[in-house]
């Protein structure tokens, strides 16, 4: 029931009773008369300093003879009396009831009513009184005082000690772990003060702190709504995740061939795990998975098939902490493959030669037109000549050397193309393959009676293209498809526009 509502239905049954002795004041003492009665509302108060409000000391005394003093003081546990209040004046001295409210404190033990009647008969009457002491907020502990973790010490997590204790009762446990990125609620527990009333919680579990764990914030709240806030302090110090580096960072490989893959790998954190992948473009398949016991150095070695689709190889470490790391190095399977090759235009009909004029795709390299006649057998290895012609909206242009339109504009000493006694009727296509992640099976996919045209030509939107090129059968690489990128045009050498320097890129099949 409430307390004040109490108070009143107290108050009014004490008027009652003070209403029903109501007599005459003129009436004659009556020496025989009783003495007076002093009855208490409750057998024993109960009175807790943490609350706000607490019981008064209620009583009703009685006087046949009438009332002459109604004193209330309070007993404390060393002996003292502390006087509360005196009341001489009634309205009804046959009847009077008291309601009286107490400043408790916490070495009151008895309330006292003394009763002083009109024959100055004194009466005294006590009632116990029990007082709450104000207890302290909930105190918090931490074992360990704090938590120290270092993944290079190889170590379990220390368990994580945490003990609250109350005077009074506990309502509720939260357990938050405190971030770099903010708190993360981990754990609470509430207490209901009629099936599980307590006032002592611990807790001994380990947490899974990681390297953004700065603190775990315990908050307890008791009965009386006090709150205690503790952090415990958390210091991760983490390890960085294994490092991988590839022996080459392209692995060149015959077809089908069993090679080696190499890989120095260094863990501070002690290898777990490493397993091997072999890509093809966008796909991926895994080799091999090794074990490893916590080593922090390894000289990784395994051998796989390179196969003619292999575009690389794909390693992924893990430590014992579960930190991955992966490394990738490219593949070059069944193929030539020249990324640089310089090849040089010179002014128009002038008779001379001007330097390095003629590529050979075939032994991925560019000739001079002098060198050709210097050594005749060159002649069949030569299977693109580069023109350029400023103005001109074909300004850039990649001939044949069969239908060469041009035969007399690339001369020497011994002569010019026409005088060549092998000329290689080169073809070519426009190619949409990714010159970079092209394989060989990619090249060799494609149908070479596709492959038709004698010249590619264009304007400056011909840099970076890639084209199929067909070798005649008269060259060295004699039927096979190749794939040939125009890199880069340069700028013109000397005062002549026309004087160029092409760079190209090539990729020829094996077999």
């Amino acid at each position: 029931m409430n307390k004040r509502l109490l108070i009143s239905l107290l108050a009014g049954w004490c008027l009652a009773l003070s209403l029903a002795g109501c007599k005459d004041d003129d009436e004659t003492i009556d020496p025989s008369s009783a003495e007076p009665v002093i009855t208490f509302v409750y057998d024993e108060l109960d009175a807790d300093l943490n609350l706000v409000d607490n019981l008064p000391v209620v009583a009703v005394i009685k006087s046949e003879a009438g009332l002459k003093s109604v004193a209330l003081s309070i007993l404390t546990s060393e002996g003292e009396t502390v006087p509360v209040t005196t009341v001489t004046e009634f309205f009804n001295d046959k009847s009077y009831s008291l309601a009286e409210e107490v400043e408790y404190e916490a070495d009151y033990t008895e309330a006292v009513i003394e009763a002083v009647d009109k024959l100055d008969r004194r009466v005294k009457s006590s009632m116990p009184i029990s007082v709450t002491d104000i207890v302290e907020a909930p105190s918090i502990t931490f074992d360990p005082a704090s938590i120290e973790y270092d993944e290079r010490d190889q170590v379990d997590m220390p368990a994580t000690g945490i003990t609250v204790t109350t005077s009074a009762l506990l309502a509720s446990v939260e357990l938050t772990r405190v971030k770099t990125t903010g708190q993360v609620d981990y754990a609470s527990v509430s207490f209901d003060p009629d099936e599980d009333a307590r006032s002592t919680w611990t807790y001994n579990e380990v947490i899974p702190y990681d390297e953004f764990d700065t603190g775990l914030k315990v908050r307890a709240v008791d009965s009386y709504g006090q709150v205690t806030i503790q952090t415990l302090p958390v210091h991760y110090t983490t390890v960085a995740p294994p490092v991988l580096t590839f022996a080459q960072s392209t692995i060149i490989a015959d077809k089908d061939e069993q090679k080696a893959v190499e890989v120095q790998i260094e863990s501070e954190g002690g290898l777990a795990k490493v397993e091997l992948y072999r890509l093809e473009g966008s796909n991926e398949e895994r080799i091999k998975s090794t074990d490893y016991s916590n080593e922090t150095s390894v000289a990784y070695a395994e051998t796989m098939t390179f196969t003619n689709k292999t575009t690389g190889v794909k390693v992924v470490a893990t430590d014992r902490l579960g930190r991955s790391a992966t490394a990738t190095a490219d593949a070059l399977v069944n193929l030539y493959y020249v990324q640089n090759i310089l090849v040089n235009t010179a002014p128009a009909n002038d008779g001379v030669d001007g330097g390095n004029r003629m590529l050979s795709i075939s032994d991925r390299k560019s000739y001079s037109v002098q060198a050709c006649f210097d050594d005749p057998s060159l002649q069949s290895h030569i299977d693109v000549a580069v023109y350029y012609m400023t103005g001109n909206a074909n300004l850039i242009r990649i001939y044949d050397i069969a239908k060469n339109p041009k035969p007399k504009e690339y001369s020497a000493a011994g002569g010019n193309l026409q005088n060549f006694t092998v000329k290689n009727a080169t073809t070519f296509a426009k190619s949409s393959l990714n010159f970079e992640s092209a394989t060989a099976a990619d090249i060799q996919a494609i149908d070479p009676s596709s492959v038709i045209s004698t010249v590619m030509q264009g304007g400056e939107d011909m840099v970076g293209s890639v084209w199929v090129v067909k070798l005649a059968p008269t060259s060295p690489a004699a039927g096979k498809v190749a794939l040939l990128k125009l890199v880069s045009v340069g700028e013109p050498s000397g005062t002549n526009k026309n004087a160029r320097t092409f760079t190209f890129a090539v990729k020829l099949p094996k077999e």
